[in-house]
């Protein structure tokens, strides 16, 4: 009897074992997928917090240019409301000189606007020292 109870004894200690060695697998799965499944929430926040900032980013660019839109609309009324050619040579010094500071002023405002262009593509430019 004790031979059996040996055996008993034996074979319960190796399944023992045997599940020992799987309960320790398991729980290092356990925290492995744990640590995946936070690092994906932090990550799934990240994305959120950019397409806010996205959606805000978008919505000024679209209020901008409505802006422009009616700016451009203006501009446009006042040459279809005035023949300009004939208001040159009628009056070529008021003309001339409401053209000349015109484009004079666009002229400036490209210029600048092609700087802070050429200043976002010239890696020297950006350094903070």
């Amino acid at each position: 009897m004790s031979k059996v109870l040996m055996g008993i004894i034996l074979v319960m200690g190796i399944g023992s074992y045997f599940l020992y060695n799987q309960y320790e697998a398991v729980k290092a799965e356990n925290v492995a997928l744990t640590f995946a499944v936070e690092e994906q929430k932090r990550t799934i926040e990240v994305i959120k917090e950019n397409f806010e900032k996205q959606g805000k980013a978008l919505n000024n660019l679209t209020a901008r240019n409505a802006e422009i839109e009616g700016e451009m609309t203006r501009y446009l009324d006042i040459f279809k409301r005035h023949n300009l050619n004939k208001l040159a040579i009628a009056k070529p010094g008021l003309i001339e000189k409401r053209v000349n500071d015109g484009t004079k002023q666009i002229f400036i405002t490209i210029e600048n606007d092609s700087k802070q262009l050429d200043n976002l593509d010239d890696p020297s430019a950006n350094t903070d020292n």
